[in-house]
């Protein structure tokens, strides 16, 4: 009943910290690049309030359509979805105001999640690492021009290959001289004993009973 009145969502811990990571605050406007199918989004527009605004991207029709339902089930007036691939140089129907938050929680290989998903052994194959990782950093390199000075980035995954991980936030940093990583002080304090000197959390299965997921928070200088 509770779910249904929308006065709660499931979600693992782990996925939650990524957005306690993103930390966005009332009236802000954040843009979820890969939101589908919508539990972060969804938990971004209830942070921002009424006076913000949260633009949910995926480029899956029928996941979208998730999105859009969490968003109705959950009374969220401030979350609009738009069907976009945002790995586009030129995402169609994106105006151009920038973001002040911008979360991509990047298409992965999922190899995170296997205490759920145990198939994806079976359905990744070795050769999809290196596509993957292309993918994550054209949507990084999209989304990034489209970050307002001073405004915040977090990249995030459920796996545990650096080269889908730290290989992507490393390119994207040194091709990308205006962005930078976080400074201790940016992190928010609840996080500060999982999150490390790069400005990365990292979860763990074996340690942190959770899905394996990793997360970069990234700055753009003023």
């Amino acid at each position: 009943v509770a779910f249904r009145e929308g006065r709660m969502t499931v979600q693992d811990e782990a996925s939650q910290l990524v957005v306690e990571l993103l930390d966005p605050q009332p009236g802000e406007r954040v843009l979820d690049a890969c939101a589908a199918p919508g539990a972060k989004a969804t938990a971004i527009a209830e942070r921002v309030g009424d006076a913000g605004q949260v633009i949910a991207l995926d480029r899956n029709e029928r996941r979208l359509g998730l999105v859009a339902r969490d968003a109705a089930r959950l009374g969220l007036d401030n979350l609009r979805v738009l069907r976009a691939d945002a790995s586009a140089a030129e995402i169609e129907g994106l105006d151009a105001a920038p973001f002040d938050r911008i979360l991509v929680d990047a298409p992965c290989s999922g190899l995170g999640a296997l205490r759920r998903n145990p198939d994806a052994r079976w359905r990744v194959q070795p050769e999809a690492i290196a596509q993957l990782a292309g993918v994550q950093r054209a949507i990084l390199d999209a989304v990034a021009k489209r970050l307002r000075p001073g405004g915040t980035l977090v990249y995030s995954t459920c796996t545990l290959c650096p080269e889908e991980n730290d290989d992507v936030v490393n390119g994207l940093l040194a091709s990308t001289p205006e962005l930078r990583r976080a400074s201790e002080a940016a992190i928010p304090p609840s996080l500060r004993s999982l999150v490390g000197s790069d400005a990365v959390l990292r979860c763990w299965p074996q340690h942190h009973d959770t899905d394996g997921f990793f997360a970069a928070r990234l700055e753009r200088s003023s």
